[in-house]
C-alpha cells in the first residue's frame, strides 16, 4: 500500500532522478505526476516500461488511476467478461454510450457492448483487447469516466456523502456564478475541463448538424483534437491575426458558416489572447456562438461575458488549486439569445449528475481561499517573468501581459491580473533545455494551476508526434512551460537561478 501524505511537494518537491512517478501532490488521487527529467518525458511518450512502470499516477484523462483498474479488474470477472477483452467503466448508462458509440464508428465490426453493474451503479463498456487504443482515445477527449475517488467507494474504501455531495454542487454553481457576475443556473459541473468542452461540441453540433466549427488560434491540444474527432469537421486558425480574421468573416458570410467558434483567453501554451470584439462583430449577426475557454486567466481576472455565448473551465486547475480533483465548468451568458438553448442542452447531457459526490465536496473545500491564492499568484508570476526576460539564457518568454496584451486588457477585470502560467525558449535550446529542466528544483510533469509551481516541456509532451508541425506553426519543441504556484519569488529565482547555472549562465 502506498503511503501517502508525508511530502510536502511545495517545500520539498520531487526533483530528482530517484522521484521518477511519484504523485504531485503527493495524495492517491493526485493529477500530476512526476517526469523529474528530459528523458522521462521521452520514455512516457514512447511507452517505455521502465519509465510507465514506476508511474504511482498520472493524468487522469491519460493514465487511468490504478483503483480505476483494480475496479475494472473486478468488473471484468464479475461479468465473466473473455480472456481478451477489457473494460472502461463510466458512472451512468449515458456517457458509457457515448463511448460505445465512438468506438463502434471508429472500429470495423468489432463486438462492444456495455454491461450495467447493478450492485454498483455504474456502467461498463467492454471491447475487445485489441481495440484499447480507440477507447482510451473517447477516455481522453470526453474526461467522462469514473473518478478515482468514486472508484474507491465502489471497491469499499471510500465514502458517498451524497447529501453533503448535492449541498457542495450547489454552493460551486454559487460560487463560480458570482465570480463570473452570471446566475446560478447558468452554471454547469462536470467531471473535467474536457468533459465540459465535449458537452458544449455536442451541443453546438446539435444545433447545427453538418456544420463545422472554428478553432481561433492554437489552442490545449485535445480541444482542438475533440473537434476534429467528433461532430462534422473543424477550421483551424492556428494565428488568430488580422489575416485569419479576414478568412473567418469570409467562412461566416458563405455557404457553408461554422457551428461556433473557440478560443482560449489566452491561450496555452503561447499565452495569447484572440481579439474577442473582432470575433463577436463578425459572428454576432450570423447568430454563431462563441466559446471561450478562461482556465488560464481565470474568472478573477478576466470577464468575457460581453462576447462570449458561453465559456468553458477546467476547475481542476487553479479553482481547485490543491491538484487532487478533476472537474470542470460550463457558464451560459445569460444575456446570449441562445442562453435558453444551452440550459436545455446542457442539462440534457447530464450536467452536474457527472460530477461524483466526494469529488465536489473536495473541490468545494479546495475553492475557499481560490481569490487569496490567486492574489498571490497575480502577483508573484510578473516579478518572475521581468526577471526572466533579462536573463542572459533566456531567448524569449510568453506571458499575457507581453503576448497581444491589449486583447486581453479588453476583458481584463478591474484589478485583474495576467495569471501564473508563462512559457520560455533558452539560448541555443536544442543543448540546453534538457540539462536545464533536468537541474530545475521545482514539481516537473502535466497540468497547471496548483499551488505547487510546476514545469514541464510542454510541446514533447502534448505533441510529441507532432513536433515538427508545431515548429512549421511557431511553436519550437524546446518550449519549457512553468505554472507558478504559492512558493515566495525569491525562493523560485534561486531554484530557476540554480538550474540556469547548469548549463553555465
Amino acid at each position: 500500500m502506498d503511503n501517502f501524505g508525508v511530502r510536502d511537494v511545495v517545500t520539498d518537491p520531487p526533483c530528482g532522478e530517484g522521484d521518477l512517478g511519484h504523485p504531485l501532490p503527493d495524495s492517491p488521487y493526485a493529477v500530476s505526476v512526476a517526469l523529474p527529467h528530459w528523458e522521462h518525458v521521452i520514455g512516457y511518450e514512447e511507452g517505455a516500461p521502465k519509465v510507465l512502470d514506476k508511474l504511482r499516477t498520472g493524468y487522469p484523462r491519460f493514465f487511468v488511476p490504478r483503483i480505476v483498474r483494480q475496479l475494472e479488474i473486478q468488473c471484468l470477472s464479475e461479468i465473466g467478461a473473455g480472456s481478451d477483452e477489457l473494460c472502461s467503466i463510466y458512472p451512468d448508462e449515458i456517457t458509457a454510450e457515448r463511448c460505445a458509440g465512438y468506438i463502434r464508428e471508429r472500429t470495423d465490426g468489432w463486438p462492444v457492448r456495455t454491461e450495467r453493474l447493478h450492485d454498483k451503479g455504474v456502467v461498463a463498456v467492454v471491447f475487445p483487447a485489441q481495440i484499447h487504443r480507440v477507447a482510451a482515445d473517447y477516455w481522453r477527449y470526453c474526461g467522462e469516466g469514473i473518478s478515482a475517488r468514486h472508484a474507491t467507494f465502489l471497491l469499499g474504501q471510500g465514502e458517498c456523502r451524497q447529501g453533503e455531495g448535492l449541498d457542495a454542487r450547489a454552493e460551486l454553481r454559487d460560487g463560480i456564478a458570482k465570480d463570473c457576475g452570471q446566475g446560478s443556473q447558468d452554471v454547469f459541473l462536470f467531471s473535467s475541463g474536457m468533459a465540459a468542452v465535449s458537452a458544449v461540441h455536442r451541443a453546438l453540433n446539435a444545433f447545427a448538424p453538418g456544420m463545422r466549427s472554428v478553432q481561433f488560434d492554437f489552442p490545449y491540444v485535445d480541444v482542438l483534437r475533440t473537434q476534429r474527432e467528433m461532430g462534422d469537421g473543424n477550421v483551424f486558425f492556428p494565428i488568430g491575426d488580422a489575416d485569419a480574421l479576414r478568412e473567418l468573416r469570409q467562412l461566416v458570410e458563405s455557404d457553408s458558416p461554422p457551428c461556433g467558434v473557440y478560443c482560449e483567453l489566452p491561450s496555452n501554451p503561447l499565452l495569447r489572447s484572440v481579439d474577442l470584439p473582432a470575433i463577436a462583430e463578425i459572428t454576432r449577426p450570423f447568430g454563431i456562438p462563441i466559446v471561450v475557454d478562461d482556465t488560464v486567466a481565470t474568472n478573477l481576472n478576466v470577464d468575457v461575458f460581453e462576447y462570449a455565448d458561453i465559456v468553458t473551465t477546467s476547475l481542476t486547475k487553479y479553482y481547485s488549486g490543491k491538484g487532487d480533483v478533476l472537474a470542470g465548468a460550463v457558464t451560459v451568458n445569460e444575456a446570449s439569445p441562445l442562453s435558453a438553448k444551452f440550459r436545455v442542452a446542457l442539462a440534457d447531457g447530464n450536467g452536474d449528475k457527472s460530477l461524483w459526490d466526494e469529488d465536489a465536496i473536495t473541490l468545494l473545500e479546495n475553492s475557499r481561499d481560490y481569490h487569496q491564492r490567486m492574489e498571490r499568484i497575480n502577483e508573484t508570476t510578473p516579478r518572475l517573468v521581468n526577471w526572466l526576460e533579462t536573463h542572459p539564457a533566456v531567448e524569449r518568454i510568453w506571458y499575457p501581459a507581453g503576448e497581444t496584451r491589449q486583447c486581453y486588457d479588453m476583458v481584463r477585470r478591474p484589478g485583474g491580473g495576467y495569471s501564473g502560467l508563462l512559457s520560455l525558449l533558452l539560448r541555443d535550446a536544442g543543448n540546453n533545455s534538457a540539462k536545464f529542466y533536468d537541474a530545475l528544483e521545482i514539481c516537473k510533469g502535466p497540468s497547471l494551476g496548483a499551488n505547487f509551481s510546476l514545469a514541464c516541456p510542454y510541446m514533447f509532451l502534448a505533441h510529441y508526434q507532432e513536433l515538427d508541425w508545431c515548429e512549421s506553426l511557431g511553436l519550437s519543441r524546446w518550449l519549457i512551460r512553468v505554472s507558478v504556484g504559492l512558493e515566495d519569488f525569491t525562493d523560485l529565482r534561486d531554484r530557476l537561478e540554480r538550474a540556469f547555472a547548469a548549463i553555465g549562465h
